[in-house]
């Protein structure tokens, strides 16, 4: 199965099956009664709506975003990569603070590397990035980056998680 078609079928059934049991809920406190037809209907029709609408546009941003080809890799919410590069972590973290969407991002400094929470957005609740060194020699380093959504239950970010991860990669390559 393709990796979108995971993605329809997953969305499908993380909505319509518990919008479904919530309104059965409301139904039978209301004392309404329970019609198995309706709540299927319910189900199937809030499901397919939902999954439709929200990996649908997923896949739009993904495509927007220069992915020709959605794997399993790029297409979940939860983004990593590894990066090789000639700066250290101050060198680092002063480069990130110049960027202008970077530079506004919570900036915490940890063990290995730096941890950047973004603030909510219209695309996710916001997102965790941290790079970590991996590998350091005297003139190369080597730093893994990853990007999560911080609400876990984040079923599609609309492709944020890798565009943080790409703005990283060109705020720290100079490329504009």
């Amino acid at each position: 199965m393709k990796p979108i078609t995971k993605l329809y079928l997953k969305t499908f059934l993380l909505t319509g099956i518990p919008y479904g049991l919530i309104m059965l809920g409301f139904d039978l406190a209301d004392g309404d009664g329970f019609r198995l037809w309706k709540y299927l209907f319910m189900t199937f029709f809030f499901g397919i709506t939902m999954s439709l609408i929200l990996v649908s546009f997923h896949r739009y941003r993904l495509k927007k975003n220069g992915i020709q080809e959605i794997t399993n890799n790029n297409v979940g919410v939860n983004q990593s990569r590894n990066l090789k590069t000639g700066l250290n972590k101050t060198d680092l973290v002063n480069k990130l603070k110049t960027d202008p969407i970077i530079g506004k991002m919570k900036m915490t400094e940890i063990e290995n590397g730096i941890l950047l929470k973004s603030g909510m957005t219209w695309k996710s609740w916001g997102e965790e990035i941290k790079i970590i060194l991996k590998s350091e020699n005297e003139t190369d380093f080597e730093y893994q980056i990853s990007s999560s959504p911080k609400l876990k239950t984040t079923l599609v970010d609309y492709g944020k998680n890798l565009e943080n991860i790409n703005r990283i990669e060109s705020a720290i390559k100079n490329i504009a």
